[in-house]
């Protein structure tokens, strides 16, 4: 038993690996069972097609992932009755928010290998996309969507509303799309809890700043 389970982890990673690479279309069976030093009826065996074994993959990132988005948006539902319409305490929610989604983006080991395969789903989506979507970045859309509506007094199922939201979340994930930029710029291989602490700080300054709530360093209302 044991065998057979690092055998379907090592066909998931290495799966991970070529589909983020190459995308469905570009990998075959025969690929994914050299890359993983297996045999084609080992996928067979595990996950019964090259198609499978792909929704295994979604699912694998959506089990890792699931949980830490959980707290997220828990602590997005609460914001309403903690804050009522208090900008300063607003703007502490929104901080704790923000630090909540880069931790899971920057702080979060094992998602980091399957960030291209989730990149190549959002710019050119798989066959199994909703999937994806329905569990990960619609439920975060949607709640963080409820939120700035709330904060800017805006009807959440307005189209403005909700590309106002998508700029919001461009800030977020623009630190993991982008850190190759970033690392480079700062002259370093990889982040550290120094680096990942600094784009919380000015990450969440910003985004308080473009939904006109306090930060830390505004002058307290005379």
């Amino acid at each position: 038993m044991p065998e057979r389970e690092d055998t379907r982890a090592l066909l998931l990673a290495t799966a991970v690996r070529l589909f983020g690479t190459h995308g469905y279309d570009g990998v075959t069976t025969r690929m994914l069972a050299e890359a993983a030093g297996a045999n084609i009826a080992a996928i067979k065996y595990h996950f019964g097609s090259k198609d499978e074994l792909y929704l295994g993959v979604i699912d694998h990132i959506v089990q890792l992932v699931t949980p830490r988005l959980d707290l997220v948006l828990s602590m997005a539902g609460q914001a309403r009755s903690i804050a009522s319409n208090d900008p300063t305490r607003q703007a502490v929610l929104v901080t704790q928010l923000v630090e909540a989604v880069l931790s899971i983006l920057l702080r979060t080991p094992a998602l980091k290998p399957m960030v291209p395969f989730v990149l190549r789903e959002l710019f050119v989506p798989g066959p199994h996309f909703n999937r994806l979507y329905d569990a990960v970045p619609r439920r975060l859309h949607e709640a963080l969507t409820d939120l700035v509506a709330w904060v800017l007094g805006m009807a959440a199922d307005a189209p403005e509303t909700i590309v106002r939201t998508h700029a919001l979340v461009g800030q977020l994930v623009v630190f993991q799309i982008g850190r190759g930029i970033l690392q480079r710029r700062l002259g370093i291989d990889d982040y550290g809890d120094a680096e990942i602490d600094l784009i919380q700080r000015q990450a969440g300054r910003s985004i308080l700043m473009s939904l006109g709530l306090p930060t830390p360093d505004s002058d307290p209302a005379p």
